[in-house]
């Protein structure tokens, strides 16, 4: 057996799996991402805002990526992901900096949590593994983006609640917040995961 094939298979396979983590409690929603905007409600539409931005431009990128696929060595396909979305960050700052350097404070704090979280990489990652058309792509990221925004303010709605004295105390907090967001991500895979196409 060739080591080089074994390790890059062994490499992917670790990363697949965390994103399946991800995925199983949260359907590529970015929990913690999530929790964040939900604690304060003025945050949350910049926060969602944020993430649509960057799931847009993500698939956007995927698309650009699939066509140099083949080029990309399986061990090097995690790092191309986290590059991908390193660049569209950086540009994105760029962009703020120049455009809206009055507001360029606020808005930074927004990029930077919107832009690394497992909604974007699971954005790459999924949509380079099932969608072939542009449009196909660019709908997978505004469909991610609305995920985490219509999860978000589900969560942000029963936030308090879920950190109430009415709750057991070993559900309290944290455990009652995944829960809750365990039930939303099998719910939007419900009605998600037996759509055969996205037209």
């Amino acid at each position: 057996m060739d080591s080089h094939n074994f390790f890059g298979g062994l490499i992917i396979s670790v990363i697949t799996a965390l994103l399946a983590e991800n995925f199983v409690f949260a359907r590529a929603l970015g929990v913690s991402t999530m929790i964040m905007a939900a604690k304060n409600k003025r945050n949350l539409p910049g926060i969602c805002l944020g993430v649509l931005y960057f799931t847009l431009t993500a698939s956007w990128a995927a698309w650009l990526l699939s066509h140099r696929a083949a080029d990309i060595q399986k061990p090097f396909v995690p790092l191309t992901y986290v590059l991908t979305i390193g660049l569209i960050y950086l540009i994105t700052l760029l962009l703020a900096f120049i455009f809206f350097k009055g507001r360029f404070g606020r808005i930074k704090k927004y990029v930077h949590i919107s832009a690394f979280n497992s909604v974007i990489m699971g954005t790459i990652f999924l949509s380079m593994n099932s969608c072939t058309a542009l449009y196909e792509y660019l709908l997978f990221g505004l469909c991610s983006g609305a995920g985490f925004a219509a999860a978000a303010y589900m969560l942000s709605g029963v936030y308090g609640q879920l950190y109430s004295k009415d709750v057991p105390s070993v559900f309290r907090g944290y455990p009652a917040v995944m829960i809750f967001t365990g039930i939303i991500a099998m719910a939007l895979y419900g009605i998600l995961g037996h759509i055969p196409s996205y037209m």
